[in-house]
């Protein structure tokens, strides 16, 4: 599993929980320290991958790389790690998706995209985020076809990240089966 943007806290703990159950995770993060520490919390199970994850060129890069190894699940935590760049994770999403698709497609292929709905409050650019980020999953599904399982998984404004984490790990168990193209909202 590749854990893109994985240098905030619900990308440490989800590391730390699939690599207790014995997943291979790559987490990827522009910072090398924060890469770096993630994997050293558990050696052989947790590998450290430097990337900016918001540069589609760089995504493009790691695809050329990646080929067709198998890749059973990608996660996207852009909008959590970076919730200032909300606009380069609408356009980075999808490109380090595509760019991955040949893994994805010999693997179980599930692809999840973490992010938080706007706040009742929110100014209208963090409401326009939100409509954008919920967008994503059908029509990157669309894109995608039979080759991954393309989700998002909501947390509400004020949900602690515990419930992205069960939903991801629950989606994990039975990777082809369930929701494509869905926003499921966490409460």
């Amino acid at each position: 599993m590749l854990i893109a943007s994985a240098g905030c806290a619900v990308g440490g703990e989800l590391a730390e929980r699939f690599a207790a159950t014995g997943a291979l995770v790559v987490v990827a993060d522009h910072a090398e320290r924060r890469a770096l520490a993630l994997a050293r919390r558990a050696p052989g199970r947790i590998e450290s991958l430097t990337l900016d994850c918001l540069r589609p060129g760089q995504c493009r890069r790691l695809g050329e790389i990646w080929g067709n190894t198998p890749l059973d699940l990608l996660v996207h935590l852009h909008p959590l790690r970076s919730p200032r760049r909300l606009g380069a994770a609408v356009a980075a999403i999808p490109a380090l998706t595509r760019a991955l698709m040949d893994g994805l497609a010999q693997g179980e292929g599930l692809v999840l995209v973490g992010c938080r709905a706007a706040s009742h409050d929110a100014r209208p650019e963090a409401r326009a985020f939100d409509a954008a980020l919920a967008a994503l999953a059908p029509h990157m599904q669309a894109e995608a076809g039979t080759h991954a399982r393309v989700n998002v998984l909501r947390l509400g404004p004020y949900t602690g990240r515990t419930a992205l984490i069960h939903e991801a790990r629950q989606l994990a168990e039975g990777a082809r089966d369930g929701p494509r193209g869905a926003v499921i909202n966490l409460a």
